[in-house]
């Protein structure tokens, strides 16, 4: 049964939700986060429905940017924990703890795990719905924050990848950009994995790597087994 407080959050989260409030000063900030904290559950249960039923990754994000991400600063691991366990089988719930601001990628990473991302990146070049885009992010965080663990992802992409248009997107994508910033420390990696996976070795044909040094690109187009595009002139 509804309580009155019950009445008072849920019309703020839907003043969220339709892009009616901001946090546009330190005592706005403040007062959400004093009201949130003073009952985080009523909170939690109120934008879990609304997040479900949300139509759109825009009202998602709407509800993430503040009260969602102050609903689990309040409530605690408790609380984010069952978040996590959510967004397993729900994409919003999933796209809303990512929230905006975006929680750091060495803090979200490790919570969802390699595989979980790399099947929601996977959905999000398959069927667009806007509510994946943040296994996107997260991904190219991680190349830049972990280049060992995105290597890890990125063969493990390619390695689940259902057809050559998820395949070309993810090579074309995360792999291009892992190559273009890593190949200096990872080209012997990436020679290795060419001779022994010929699925890895087809994806190097995708690259457009004509920025990096003439010993680096050939190397990788010699790994490739193709003849790779060359700087415009060249």
């Amino acid at each position: 049964m509804s309580t009155a407080e019950d009445d008072v959050i849920r019309a703020e989260c839907e003043e969220w939700a339709g892009g009616l409030l901001c946090m546009d000063s330190d005592e706005r900030r403040e007062g959400l986060r004093d009201r949130i904290c003073a009952n985080p559950d009523a909170w939690w249960r109120i934008l879990r429905e609304l997040i479900a039923k949300a139509p759109d990754d825009q009202v998602v994000q709407r509800l993430a940017y503040a009260p969602l991400r102050m609903t689990l600063e309040c409530g605690g691991q408790r609380l984010l924990r069952e978040a996590v366990s959510i967004a397993r089988t729900s994409p919003r719930m999933a796209s809303a703890v990512k929230g905006w601001p975006s929680r750091p990628t060495n803090d979200l990473y490790p919570l969802f795990g390699r595989a979980f991302v790399v099947e929601t990146l996977i959905r999000h070049y398959s069927q667009h719905t806007g509510f994946d885009f943040w296994a996107w992010q997260v991904a190219r965080h991680l190349i830049n924050d972990d280049p060992p663990e995105a290597w890890l992802l990125i063969l493990e992409l390619l390695h689940n990848a259902p057809d050559d248009g998820v395949l070309g997107s993810v090579a074309a994508g995360e792999l291009e950009e892992f190559v273009l910033a890593h190949a200096a420390d990872f080209i012997d990696r990436i020679e290795e994995e060419a001779r022994a996976n010929s699925g890895f070795k087809s994806a190097l044909g995708y690259l457009y790597l004509w920025r990096l040094s003439p010993e680096l690109f050939d190397r990788i187009e010699a790994a490739a087994g193709v003849r790779l595009t060359r700087r415009p002139g060249a």
